[in-house]
């Protein structure tokens, strides 16, 4: 793999070596060349998400360290990145790069953001994936990587309960739990203790589902129509209620994501909703477990089942940075790079024409591919919420879980939340 340019500029001879005989010592000395200025140690700070590849992105800032021993990078990962970042702007210790989530991130940051339009990497990257990262006609974002999500399943459990096939309408997952009922295994073992799992991926399915997600949330932004209003939330409390039914019940609201991989990599549920980015946990702990990923199904129309797929951040830098170009250039490096970071070390799926996802990246990576290919994907609608509104969602999805709060009274608080947040 190519080095990145050093920022050490070697200062060229003062002037030629003489050449034959009788030149002086004067001549001698005016002819030496000059000492190279010592590098400016420069130290970057990079905030991010995605604090379960810590230890891939510390190794990675430490390796350009090893090639640039004049930069440091202090790395920190946050599963609240939002509220960190919003504290370190505060403060005045402002990042030099940081995650912007795709579309409502890169359009509230925007106005500390650096154009990077016209980046050595920026005609290397998916033309799906610009969208999210660009206002106004400027490019704001490195891409981080392409995600998808969905049931996540056992392929052993699902033959030892006589399931052929994956579902591929609501009927059919219907089927499929009353057969793993039947079985005596339990469907799901769901995470709704964490916020991200319930108020922003599952949540986000009846907003990706319908048909215009730009145009429906920005008449709820308007004040044109309300959420409860939208047809595809019956078909969300119907996959809600199969989770809480055919899983722990409202014991869901106190488990974690761990335990929700723990339970699911040792066979105790057959299913649960998560991504590519839970293989790495899985195989941890059953490097033999058989799995596999399908869509949600909304409706009872085969061809309505689409996975959701998209770029959930990007890279941007803080054009207040004091150190903007040393920022470009770790960009530079980590393109030219990525193969050996982004993909064969955090297992991401690159959102870049030059960069290969590979057999490595497992079968969820293949299957969500499979989709993809097959043209059958749905937005992040989610990122085209007001910010934090996933984390307020949760609480009054987490209370129906629980059996406090019934659909309508669900329903009237993400309106409330919603609205309150525009009217700021």
């Amino acid at each position: 793999m190519k080095k990145i340019i050093s920022m050490i500029t070697v200062i060229g001879l003062a002037g030629g070596l003489l050449a034959g005989c009788g030149a002086n010592t004067d001549d001698q000395a005016a002819a030496s060349p000059k000492q190279a200025a010592p590098a400016k140690k420069v130290t970057l700070s990079l905030l991010q998400s995605k604090v379960e590849i810590s230890d891939q992105v510390k190794q990675m800032t430490a390796d350009y360290t090893k090639e640039n021993p004049n930069v440091v990078i202090e790395t920190q990962l946050s599963a609240d990145l939002d509220t960190l970042l919003k504290t370190r702007f505060a403060s005045g210790e402002e990042p030099d790069i940081f995650f912007a989530k795709s579309y409502s991130g890169v359009k509230d940051w925007k106005d500390r953001l650096l154009d990077l339009s016209n980046e050595p990497w920026m005609s290397q990257i998916l033309p799906f994936a610009e969208a999210g990262m660009t206002v106004d006609g400027k490019k704001y974002g490195f891409p981080s990587a392409i995600e998808g999500y969905g049931f996540v399943y056992n392929k052993d459990l699902f033959a030892k309960a006589g399931i052929e096939k994956v579902p591929a309408t609501l009927t059919e997952l219907k089927q499929i739990n009353e057969k793993l009922k039947a079985a005596g295994i339990a469907s799901f073992s769901e995470g709704y203790k964490e916020t991200w799992v319930i108020g922003r991926h599952l949540f986000n399915l009846p907003f990706a589902y319908m048909s215009d997600p730009q145009g429906n949330v920005d008449k709820i932004n308007a004040g044109t129509m309300k959420i409860k209003d939208m047809p595809t939330l019956n078909s969300f409390f119907e996959v809600l209620d199969m989770t809480i039914q055919y899983g722990k019940g409202a014991e869901s609201v106190g488990i974690s994501y761990d335990n929700q991989v723990a339970n699911f990599a040792s066979g105790k549920s057959a299913m649960m909703q998560q991504g590519v980015w839970a293989i790495d946990p899985i195989l941890k702990i059953n490097p033999d477990i058989k799995l596999g990923m399908f869509a949600i199904p909304f409706t009872d129309n085969e061809k309505d089942t689409k996975l959701p797929v998209g770029v959930p951040a990007y890279y941007v830098i803080n054009k207040n940075s004091k150190n903007v170009d040393e920022a470009k250039n770790f960009l530079i490096w980590l393109h030219k790079n990525g193969q050996k970071y982004l993909v064969d070390s955090m297992h991401m799926i690159p959102a870049f024409k030059d960069m290969k996802a590979s057999e490595a990246l497992g079968p969820l990576a293949k299957d969500m591919t499979a989709y993809v290919d097959k043209n059958q994907t749905i937005p992040f609608a989610h990122l085209l919420w007001p910010s934090g509104m996933d984390k307020q969602f949760a609480k009054p999805l987490q209370a129906y879980v629980g059996g406090q709060f019934p659909k309508d009274q669900v329903l009237a608080e993400v309106q409330k939340m919603w609205d309150s947040t525009i009217k700021k």
